[in-house]
């Protein structure tokens, strides 16, 4: 998405577009957080390395199973928390192929 589409979306007037817009700046605010969160940890194990070429339909279906999964519904980290921590289970960092 660039700012330009950014800006159209968060321009329109409909209910639609407001909610997501909203829900993409708080989104990229908390990734922002894990990111430097991630930044700080001495260990991969906590980052994810996601291969080039993931689709956006392929992250959705690995982060949706996990909702789906017991206990999830219960989960108080924040959704980017728990997302970073879906994609770094799925996709681990190796010495061979850092981010």
């Amino acid at each position: 998405m660039t700012a330009a589409d950014l800006a159209q979306l968060c321009s329109g007037t409909d209910h639609v577009s407001r909610n997501a817009c909203r829900i993409f700046i708080l989104g990229v605010t908390q990734g922002i957080t894990v990111g430097l969160r991630m930044a700080g940890s001495a260990g991969r194990a906590e980052r994810p390395c996601v291969p080039p070429g993931i689709s956006a339909e392929e992250l959705e279906a690995t982060v949706t199973k996990r909702l789906a999964a017991p206990g999830a519904a219960t989960d108080s980290r924040d959704a980017s928390g728990f997302i970073a921590q879906v994609l770094a289970a799925t996709y681990p960092c190796s010495k061979a192929r850092e981010p």
